[in-house]
């Protein structure tokens, strides 16, 4: 009988046994740095000031051509747990993965040179991994900020975040980044993950975190932190931070989804999908190809479009990307174009939608905890109430 749907795709997507962690795990923070020196010493602080205190902070300094140098080898003499690693420039894949092959935690914790974790951020992973030996994956909530790390909202922006064994929400028809998953400076792994990740392939010069977003839940159940552990910061420099795109900006969104289609397509390869039939025998066209023929007001892109959303790739997407993919050929060029810098980007609108739902998370807390309150109130009214009664 012929199985259908995830049933169909299960015997490819299986969670790794994972060793168990330590009493006390070492924790290796890997960062990827170029030309964020104005950033540098306040996200490695970030990380000397963790609750945590078995920890190695691995910086990889991907040839950058400010004071980054002078910056690393200063805060390294005030504290060994600090490693560097110089380079040529070859991409933030290319620093993460000299990075991960000097370290030597259990947990692996990746952090942009731009960003901050809060104080308890570590202490808070290792609980969660012990509170969920089998997952090998874990994530938590961010705090978007602009460069004097003012709020801009939480990340995730709408989502939740994804938790336990996601397995049935893949195919064999393209990649997928989960809904709700944070950036690189909210992720974290199981050492035995890792290993199964790295190297990311080099050709990732940017959004290297990509990789690790598409192939750990493949992998592996997540276990996630639903507090703010970390501050994501925009600040215009970033590879996704701009708030105005243009034709290069989506070229390059471009060849990232065909670098992570490659990278999907290796490591399913390997799991026995391979002669099946199941699996594309070449990379199969992106709808991003229509959105960069737009863009260029290429006079193809209507054939583009076409292809596109009849494309695996699309099938492979959530009902919500697929929708605004299929909406998008009726809309204006102007407002194509800012959607995509509202998908794909930090624009205005974005920020300023991310502030109007930090505002209702906040009152929808505040009316939660005046709940639980009356509750415990009312509960201990009525305990001191039986209590009296008993004695009379």
């Amino acid at each position: 009988m012929r199985m259908k749907g995830t049933e169909q795709n299960a015997q490819f997507f299986r969670p790794v046994p994972l060793p168990p962690l330590s009493r006390r795990p070492l924790v290796s923070v890997l960062v990827s740095n170029y030309n964020y020196g104005s950033f540098l010493t306040e996200a490695i602080e970030s990380v000397l000031q963790q609750t945590y205190e078995n920890y190695e902070v691995i910086v990889c300094d991907d040839g950058s051509t400010d004071d980054s140098r002078t910056i690393l080898q200063s805060l390294q003499f005030v504290n060994p747990r600090i490693t560097a690693i110089y380079q040529a420039n070859e991409g933030q894949a290319s620093a993460l993965n000299s990075a991960f092959r000097k370290s030597h935690g259990e947990i692996i914790c990746l952090m942009d040179a731009d960003d901050i974790f809060r104080p308890d951020k570590l202490q808070s992973l290792v609980d969660a991994f012990f509170s969920a030996p089998e997952a090998g994956f874990a994530i938590h909530r961010m705090r978007r900020v602009d460069k004097l790390r003012n709020p801009l909202g939480e990340i995730p922006l709408l989502s939740q975040l994804p938790s336990g064994w996601q397995g049935a929400a893949f195919n064999l028809k393209g990649p997928r980044v989960l809904a709700g998953l944070p950036p690189s400076s909210g992720l974290a792994l199981h050492r035995t993950i890792a290993e199964l990740v790295f190297p990311i392939p080099t050709t990732l010069r940017t959004c290297a975190d990509t990789a690790v977003q598409v192939l750990a839940p493949l992998m592996t159940p997540i276990v996630s932190v639903d507090r703010i552990l970390g501050e994501y910061r925009i600040h215009g420099t970033n590879n996704l931070g701009k708030n105005r795109f243009g034709t290069a900006d989506v070229q390059r969104i471009l060849s990232n989804d065909n670098q992570v289609w490659d990278v999907w397509r290796d490591y399913v390869t390997t799991q026995g999908a391979a002669g099946t039939g199941l699996l594309p025998a070449q990379r199969t066209p992106s709808i991003l190809e229509y959105a960069h023929a737009r863009f260029a007001s290429d006079p193809s892109f209507r054939t583009l479009y076409s292809l596109g959303i009849s494309s695996p790739r699309y099938q492979a997407m959530s009902a919500l990307q697929r929708f605004y993919w299929k909406i998008s050929i009726a809309m204006p060029d102007w407002l194509f174009r800012r959607s995509i810098e509202f998908v794909y980007g930090q624009s205005t609108a974005k920020i300023r939608f991310g502030r109007i739902l930090d505002r209702f998370r906040w009152m929808r807390r505040r009316y939660a905890t005046v709940l639980q309150n009356i509750r415990i109130s009312r509960s201990r009214h009525t305990a001191t109430f039986t209590s009296n009664s008993s004695m009379r």
